[in-house]
């Protein structure tokens, strides 16, 4: 026992800096993309509360509830421990924090058949790249979708080389999760599948096709016990965004815009990280065509954004982790040194954060860290405000804008938008005591309001200042009908 933990000790360090990170992170109210709040967090919410903005895709059919019905359960502890506080919000991301330490233990696994360096370096790799823990804790089917899909190459691999029922069911079931979580990845879900039918593939696929039976079987109970047909949802996906073309209408990009973004992102540093993948392939050839398998599905679709090739671009960082390791002893054998030794390991672990650091703070992905801030931050604000009994959302630049899920308050919610906006806004100010608007339009409101705060915003110029809350003093009296802020989106077509 002392001699295991001893073997994995630098492996268990590894991962405890991959939760530190994680942690870390989620404390931080950023939100890469609407969907992880709109598509997620506030379905989720809805399934404990009763109270969330449905967004148009769930009128349309064409999203699925197994994400939502899984991150309802932090957030349903969270609403038990502590009702009135973001609590339910950092359980949802610790959950998810916790949930993608599986990345750098899949990454060592699937590097330890080359050598122990080029497992911990791997694995290393998989704990701080900024682009595996960035969305490691996002409520996204893209980071759910890594957290599910990489310990399951591992297995995989594993199951090529000894076929057993257990790691084949379980094999089935992550892939078959994966498939509910983002069935965009198929082509790769099929490419790990393949991966692992070696010589005795029929012992393989006695536990992997009822494992896959049973994550399908889940996800259809988690459509079923939110009373929705199961998984009929993808079917729609599809016929919306490919038949009928709806993904178009959110922009399109042409087939090679993946490649030269990625490349944008990663900027002087693609440099290093491309070779080195290639060296990689030539160790895993296996990962470089799932990773390839992903960029060439999703270069097909016409909308593209980088979020839905992550399983792919984070593929290529691990062969990259795995080549540089190939490269550092190729280098030092030349010289005629060995290039055993813990030395070669913690440079190369030092390199890749450095590399990590240097990625992050690129032009591209610097935006990301605070992305969302100020817009969520402000909803949370708006629902801490002292005596709240009704708030109203005026000429917000995008809807939905509220979120449930972060307001975190039940009391009435009004929209209102438009020419008319501020003659609605005075006939109505008996429903409402605190208003989100522009700093711009704070003159057009009622003069018993104040303005409170510009959260995040004290660096804008006066008229990017969008998100500021108003307060008046004084309670609420009568009903909000038809400006309560579900109602009044769906008038809009949102």
């Amino acid at each position: 026992m002392k001699d295991l933990a001893r073997r994995h000790a630098a492996l268990v360090g590894i991962v405890l800096v991959a939760l530190a990170l994680r942690l870390i992170l989620s404390t931080r109210m950023t939100v890469f993309h609407a969907d992880e709040v709109w598509q997620y967090l506030e379905p989720a919410y809805g399934l404990v509360t009763g109270q969330w903005v449905r967004a148009w895709e769930f009128h349309a059919g064409i999203r699925g509830w197994f994400v939502p019905l899984v991150l309802s359960i932090p957030i349903a502890i969270g609403q038990a421990i502590a009702p009135q506080t973001q609590l339910h919000i950092y359980l949802v991301r610790a959950m998810l924090s916790v949930v993608s330490l599986g990345i750098p233990i899949a990454w060592y696994d699937l590097a330890r058949p080359l050598g122990r360096r080029h497992a911990l370096v791997a694995a290393w790799v998989g704990a701080v790249w900024c682009e595996v823990f960035y969305f490691g804790v996002r409520p996204s089917a893209e980071g759910l979708g890594l957290s599910l899909l990489f310990p399951a190459m591992a297995l995989a691999a594993r199951l090529r080389q000894r076929p057993r029922m257990a790691p084949a069911v379980a094999l089935g079931l992550l892939l078959a999760l994966g498939f509910v979580v983002r069935f965009h990845y198929l082509p790769a879900i099929a490419l790990i599948a393949l991966w692992s039918l070696g010589r005795d593939w029929r012992r393989v696929l006695v536990g992997l096709v009822p494992g896959f039976a049973a994550g399908l079987m889940l996800g259809g109970l988690a459509d079923i016990f939110t009373g929705h047909p199961p998984l009929l949802w993808v079917w729609r996906s599809i016929a919306f965004n490919l038949v009928q073309g709806g993904s178009s209408l959110f922009g399109t990009q042409p087939p090679w815009w993946f490649v030269t973004f990625q490349i944008g992102t990663w900027s002087w540093a693609a440099l290093a990280i491309v070779p080195l993948m290639l060296i990689g392939a030539r160790r895993r050839p296996m990962l470089l065509a799932i990773a390839v398998a992903v960029y060439a599905t999703h270069s097909l679709i016409a909308h593209k954004e980088y979020r839905f090739v992550l399983l792919g671009t984070t593929t290529f960082v691990l062969l990259a982790a795995i080549g540089s390791v190939d490269l550092w002893d190729a280098v030092l054998r030349r010289m005629r040194r060995s290039p055993h030794g813990r030395a070669g390991v913690i440079a190369l672990c030092l390199g890749w954060g450095a590399l990590s650091v240097a990625v992050g703070a690129m032009p591209v992905f610097a935006e990301y860290w605070d992305q969302g801030d100020v817009p969520f931050t402000t909803l949370v604000l708006a629902g801490e405000q002292p005596g709240l009994c009704g708030f109203a959302m005026v000429d917000q630049p995008a809807h939905p804008a509220l979120a449930m899920s972060l307001f975190n308050r039940p009391v009435p919610v009004l929209l209102f938008d438009g020419p008319e906006a501020a003659e609605e806004v005075r006939a109505m100010v008996p429903r409402f005591n605190v208003v989100e608007a522009a700093q711009l339009y704070g003159p057009n409101l009622p003069p018993a309001f104040h303005r409170v705060t510009c959260w995040g915003q004290d660096g804008y110029a006066i008229g990017d200042r969008l998100q500021c809350l108003y307060v008046r003093p004084g309670g609420c009296t009568g009903t909000v009908g038809d400006f309560a802020y579900q109602a009044a989106l769906e008038r809009r077509g949102k």
